[in-house]
């Protein structure tokens, strides 16, 4: 049976949520397109013109359709899409559900895009797929389609919003005094109370809690500033993580009945393995209140995205490497039935730094982790055991001032020395329980290192801050350093699978001279014992 078709797609995510400097706009920016399809799609456009609508039961449904349930079905949502069906005697409500659907966009959230195209679709299993596909092949070349500008441009004669880069065209009192801001800024700002009573039911089943999620950036735990503040301490970390070859996933689907599944499978994963992370916070509490400056109840995490195979937050920068290393241990385990391996980046700044900036920063670094990723995979391919086609990588960096506007050049400014790159990441992240000890591209063996430093037993404070800087120089300092350590009973740590660093401080690794041990220094102060 043949149907028609509208696809929906939110363009520009991440831009529209991030472009700003205030933490509760962009939750509010993220809970907008998380509930754009099924609150205003579904609800309040779909649903009134024609109330015998099916918004739901794709969620659930299970069983091949060959006929649509309803004569306006909603077939999925997920990953910033909608497939909406509609019988052929209903055609006419095509148009109006796209002009009365993209006109509340525009006027309710301006700086939102959408992209829509329609079609036909086979709802025959083997037909469906190449149809599909062929939406989605429309749906991209209509991004090239010019959208209508609603906001005032940007001119000599504007002022620019005090936390967006949009043009600003009212005023609002902040309670600091009257800001010039734009629109869709405030359309985002004025989403968060909604946003946060939302998050709040999706981890802990009810608004009536005792914890709270901090609402500014600065109420992360960060350290206030004194005489033996330390590098790093008053830092917030931006954590991005996506789910690994799921366009693939979704493709290979046999059917609109296991794609629907599977879209909701993914979310229930991803919700599922962030309340564990909430929760494993919450039993940590102890730990993060003798070592961060919290508020009574503060949470030092602020979930911004959590949606399909998606997450980004902001946290204290001292747990994000742990947060994050445990956040894709629960993803990669299956204990609900459902696996996703991933990747992530972790941009360190300063609390005041352009938020934007790093959190695009954050996305380079998973790029780059998705990088190694298939790196990896293709150079195992042929491996018996399949876990090594479903490898996890995590990348970092610390931004402190001016950056290079690429990864590669950040590193190649901030890292580069006579021998080579000093940054050795990223680094692979196996599932819980489990060590490889025959690879030494391990987030377990760079924690591992960077606790004996911090611990101080193998080699004094004063050592790791000289090996900083003998590992910039060449191999003669690296093999005097080296010998005037066994003079004085210390010693490089103990890292199962580093045995030829720890001789040699730089090894070839992939043609090209590594050391992990400048990684293992910078991470001194961004990890916390107890945190394990």
């Amino acid at each position: 049976m043949q149907v028609n078709a509208i696809l929906f797609d939110v363009q520009s995510i991440q831009k529209y949520i991030f472009a700003n400097n205030k933490l509760k706009a962009n939750v509010g920016a993220s809970y907008i397109v998380d509930r754009l399809f099924e609150d205003v799609l579904c609800k309040d456009v779909i649903l009134k013109l024609e109330s015998g609508a099916d918004i739901t039961s794709w969620k659930t449904r299970r069983d091949s359709i060959t006929s649509l349930p309803a004569s306006v079905y909603v077939a999925y949502i997920g990953g910033g899409k909608a497939l909406i069906l509609i019988d052929n005697d209903h055609a006419n409500m095509i148009e109006d559900i796209i002009k009365t659907f993209t006109a509340q966009v525009l006027t309710q959230y301006p700086g939102l895009k959408v992209g829509v195209t329609t079609g036909l679709v086979t709802l025959e299993k083997n037909q469906f797929k190449s149809d599909e596909r062929q939406l989605f092949k429309q749906l991209k070349n209509n991004q090239y389609t010019l959208n209508p500008i609603l906001r005032p441009a940007n001119t000599g004669l504007t002022t620019i919003c005090d936390y967006s880069g949009d043009t600003a065209d009212t005023v609002v009192n902040f309670g600091d005094g009257e800001r010039l801001v734009s629109t869709s800024f405030i359309s985002k700002y004025n989403a968060f109370e909604a946003a946060n009573a939302r998050l709040k039911k999706d981890l802990f089943g009810t608004e009536d809690i005792e914890w709270v999620f901090p609402s500014e950036f600065d109420e992360l735990g960060q350290n206030k500033s004194t005489e033996n503040s330390k590098t790093g301490i008053n830092d917030i970390a931006i954590v991005h993580i996506d789910g690994n070859n799921m366009g693939a996933r979704f493709i290979s689907c046999d059917g609109l009945e296991e794609r629907s599944a599977l879209s909701e499978k993914v979310a229930t994963k991803t919700l599922e393995s962030f309340k564990s992370l909430i929760q494993w916070i919450i039993d940590k509490y102890d730990v993060l209140t003798n070592n961060l400056q919290l508020k009574e109840k503060m949470l030092p995490i602020r979930p911004i995205i959590v949606g399909g195979d998606d997450i980004t937050f902001v946290c204290n920068a001292r747990i994000a490497v742990q947060t994050a290393h445990f956040l894709m241990q629960e993803l990669l385990s299956d204990n609900n039935g459902m696996s996703i391996d991933s990747c992530a980046g972790i941009a360190v700044t300063p609390t005041s730094y352009p938020f934007f900036r790093g959190y695009q920063m954050a996305e380079q670094l998973c790029d780059s982790a998705k990088s190694k990723m298939r790196t990896y995979n293709k150079g195992n391919k042929d491996n018996e055991d399949n876990e090594a086609n479903k490898s996890c990588w995590l990348d970092f960096a610390f931004l402190h001032g001016e950056t290079a506007p690429t990864l590669e050049q950040f590193f190649a400014n901030e890292y580069g020395s006579l021998t080579g790159n000093m940054h050795y990441g990223p680094y692979r992240v196996y599932e819980k329980g489990k060590i490889c000890e025959d690879e030494c591209e391990g987030l377990w063996q760079l924690l591992d290192c960077t606790q004996q430093f911090k611990d101080g037993h193998v080699m004094a404070r004063n050592k790791v801050k000289e090996l900083r800087s003998v590992l910039q120089d060449n191999e003669h300092m690296w093999t005097v350093f080296c010998k005037q350590l066994q003079h004085t009973n210390q010693s490089i740590p103990e890292v199962s699978g580093w045995e030829d660093f720890k001789e040699k401080l730089w090894v070839k690794v992939d043609d090209e001279m590594r050391t992990p041990y400048i990684d293992a220094i910078e991470l001194m102060d961004y990890i916390l014992p107890g945190l394990e």
